[in-house]
């Protein structure tokens, strides 16, 4: 009898001690979850892949809920240009949205500044003017708005960035800490809106001094100039370096000199050396769907 009784207690016991390592195990579950939710935002895994479920708060697809009183407008670039004054298919639609944008209250002139991004894609060779001088994806964007709606004033170019992240942070440190623009609209096409949000939310939220906070809005132009393969391509691309963005970069560099740290000696575009690594690389992987999405080769639908 004596026995049984100390079996019972025995039994009890371990019951005791295995409820309270589940239940050790479930708050820590939980706080991970909660951990986790905060650092990917609207970001979910599933598996392998992740599905974004993006905030869709300040992105804007009529161009009559752009408010009125935006300080400047950003085109984001988006690939080789094939001439001068013809950028991609898709880039020349979020220059046509930004001129509509301008004269929808009937203004002939520019009263709203407009700063193209972008100096050039890592996925493709530079496009070379006669002179063999770089033509940069910011050029031609201002030339296709001088020579398809007349724009001529009021337009400024980045010519540093060659990737979304450069977008931004020369955007930034070049242009809007400068000069003062603090409400500004930033154009790029759905399929690239996710991660350029995540992008310039995360750079342009880094208020460092109470005089630099900034109110973004987006608006998501539509897709168009890309056939399917390089479409989904593109996506494929962007919804990997979206989560890196979310997961990775935006929690860890939390000021601008941390950003500044990170572009200049860890980012494959900007660091000296693996700039001089890519220069003397004589072979290199080529997926030439997403380089279509870039500019590159027959991308037309």
């Amino acid at each position: 009898m004596t026995r049984i009784i100390a079996k019972r207690e025995k039994n009890k016991l371990l019951g005791g001690r295995l409820l309270s390592l589940l239940s050790i195990a479930f708050i820590l579950t939980l706080s991970l979850f909660i951990l986790f939710h905060k650092v990917t935002g609207n970001i979910i895994i599933k598996g392998t892949k992740f599905e974004r479920k993006m905030d869709h708060d300040n992105i804007i697809t009529e161009i009559a809920e752009v408010p009125s009183d935006i300080d400047v407008i950003f085109i984001l670039g988006g690939g080789r240009p094939k001439a001068l004054y013809e950028p991609p298919i898709y880039v020349q639609q979020r220059c046509d949205d930004a001129a509509a944008i301008i004269r929808r209250n009937g203004h002939d002139d520019n009263d709203i500044p407009i700063l193209a991004l972008s100096a050039g894609t890592a996925h493709l060779p530079q496009l070379l003017s006669s002179k063999g001088t770089p033509v940069f994806e910011s050029t031609s964007s201002a030339a296709y708005l001088q020579k398809k709606h007349n724009i001529h004033s009021n337009v400024y170019l980045e010519t540093t960035s060659y990737d979304t992240i450069g977008n931004a942070f020369f955007a930034r440190t070049n242009h809007a800490d400068i000069v003062g623009w603090r409400r500004i609209l930033i154009i790029t096409n759905e399929f690239h809106m996710a991660r350029t949000k995540a992008i310039f939310d995360w750079i342009f939220g880094i208020n460092e001094d109470s005089s630099n906070k900034y109110e973004l809005y987006y608006f998501s132009s539509k897709n168009v100039g890309l056939n399917e393969s390089a479409l989904q391509a593109r996506k494929e691309h962007e919804d990997q370096s979206a989560i890196n963005v979310s997961t990775k970069l935006a929690p860890k560099y939390q000021s601008m000199k941390a950003v500044w740290k990170f572009i200049n000696e860890n980012h494959d575009l900007y660091t000296a050396e693996k700039l001089i690594d890519i220069a003397t690389e004589t072979k290199s992987i080529r997926n030439e769907a997403l380089e279509a999405s870039y500019g590159g080769g027959d991308n037309k639908i």
